[in-house]
């Protein structure tokens, strides 16, 4: 299997104390590549405000509070980092709408099947496809989020 590591770096984002280590140092809230307000209508075209949503690799992203204050209902966060977890749980502490687990995308058998309506993911697969084992941990978040 070919894959273009041209762009990849020697960080292993499938690790989370490389993303501890970030989180620890950089603080604040990062949204990588768009915002919500530009996802927004094709978010919106799939996914109605009452839909169950899962976000993997929330990190400390605002998406998620972008999205309750459109309208969301029930967004579930993930994240490998438990340092951004506990951030973002204790940012959030008062906005019911969110919950944060700290969770490797490539295992969420806490989640029983069919347990959302909609998963979004804005980097996390092209982080994993930089880390190590990228075949084998693509394949499996691939898995846990189609089930």
């Amino acid at each position: 299997m070919y894959r273009d590591v041209s762009t990849c770096n020697t960080y292993n984002y499938g690790d989370a104390l490389y993303w501890d280590a970030r989180y620890v140092q950089e603080g604040g809230s990062f949204d990588w590549y768009q915002r919500y307000s530009d996802l927004r209508p094709y978010v919106r075209r799939y996914l109605p405000p009452s839909s169950r949503v899962l976000m993997v690799g929330c990190g400390n992203a605002v998406m998620s509070e972008d999205m309750v204050k459109d309208g969301y209902e029930e967004l579930v966060n993930i994240d490998i980092s438990s340092v951004a977890i506990d951030v973002m749980r204790r940012k959030y502490a008062n906005i019911p709408q969110l919950k944060y687990m700290q969770m490797d995308v490539r295992d969420m058998s806490f989640f029983p099947d069919e347990s959302f309506d909609g998963v979004i993911d804005k980097g996390t697969l092209d982080s994993l496809m930089c880390g190590t084992d990228a075949p084998l941990s693509a394949t499996q978040m691939l898995g846990e989020v189609s089930r």
